[in-house]
């Protein structure tokens, strides 16, 4: 990743106080945001996502033809082989009897043939007639055979029926949609990635999912799929395979089209001891004009001032800090002008 760092300008707090040990009595409870200090050769872009099905499809007959059963519901679970729908098959089992007729007659004039040029009763050319006419005969059944077979819609995979887009008795067409058909038991993720941030998959990196319904958990995962150019502009189409052992989908009710959040990690070795954190963390100590934070104490539950050296601005909105800090501090990002040092704090929660 490519930092660029532009000299830091802070406003000077309103209210905020340099009172060193003073001790702070009776003040209301504050509510603030706290942040976790970070070390900058550390840097995490969070992006949201969406599940999606690794195996899908839209289920469709061979032929034309009306149905006569349409046996499942949207939502309902369906095993392989398992039967969806079928198409009214008595036109089908004509042809495929006729066929069979055709098949048959064919062969035994075959098998007569062969007798016969054996005995030298017929000419090879006579033979070979016979022999294209039992060929193409036996072709025929079995590709009635095949569509007669095709008038029931089985599941190709197990799942759960997504979408129904006809109903039971309707005349369908060849290719037309009759279901949808997902198996849920293997996810994806998919999310844009700004171009902007696209160099970062060109160093060292990790990926981490996180959904909504289980927030905290963070589940690793890879790269599926990655699109380099943005096709329309909005970012790069990114696709993710969630390879954590962890992550089992019978333990964790993940489903398709849930929402959640993708964190990309990336890390760099030139800013070993450099830490970063919001620009909205920093104030100005009114009478020093030293840069300050907060740093909360969660024992404590309140704060205090701490001087920090800045090293410069990245990321527009966030700071470079080269002393003052310790990695997984917490520090005030929010309520830092409605609060003094030593004040007890409450913490706001997302």
């Amino acid at each position: 990743m490519n930092v660029r760092f532009i000299p830091v300008l802070l406003l000077t707090g309103v209210l905020v106080s340099c009172g060193g040990n003073k001790e702070v009595k009776e003040l209301p409870l504050r509510p603030v945001k706290v942040e976790k200090v970070m070390p900058l050769n550390v840097v995490t872009k969070s992006f949201s996502g969406v599940v999606a099905p690794d195996q899908f499809s839209d289920l469709a007959f061979r032929m034309s033809g009306p149905l006569v059963s349409l046996n499942v519901d949207e939502g309902q679970t369906v095993k392989r082989g398992q039967v969806i729908a079928e198409i009214d098959p008595n036109d089908f089992k004509l042809t495929n009897e006729a066929d069979y007729s055709n098949y048959q007659t064919a062969k035994s004039q075959l098998e007569r043939a062969k007798n016969l040029l054996a005995k030298q009763a017929i000419s090879v050319q006579e033979y070979e007639t016979t022999e294209a006419r039992y060929s193409s005969a036996k072709a025929n059944y079995e590709y009635s055979s095949s569509i007669l077979s095709d008038t029931k819609l089985r599941a190709p995979f197990d799942g759960f029926i997504a979408k129904k887009y006809v109903e039971n008795y309707q005349k369908v067409q060849a290719g037309q949609g009759i279901v949808s058909l997902i198996n849920p038991s293997k996810l994806l993720v998919n999310f844009t990635l700004p171009e902007t941030n696209a160099p970062a998959l060109q160093g060292d990196y990790k990926i981490y999912v996180e959904f909504e319904s289980y927030k905290g958990k963070l589940f690793s995962a890879k790269i599926r799929d990655f699109v380099e150019a943005s096709p329309d502009g909005a970012g790069l189409p990114v696709t993710l395979l969630i390879d954590d052992p962890a992550f089992k989908i019978d333990l964790f009710k993940v489903s398709v089209g849930y929402s959640c959040t993708i964190l990309l990690e990336t890390f760099n070795s030139n800013y070993t001891n450099v830490y970063s954190v919001p620009l909205s963390a920093i104030f100005s100590d009114p009478k020093t004009n030293q840069k300050c934070v907060f740093v909360y104490n969660s024992q404590t539950e309140s704060v205090e001032q701490r001087a920090i050296e800045t090293a410069g601005l990245f990321d527009a909105d966030r700071v470079a800090i080269s002393s003052g800090l310790k990695e997984n501090e917490s520090v005030v990002t929010a309520g830092v002008f409605s609060i003094i040092d030593g004040q007890k704090v409450k913490l706001l929660t997302e």
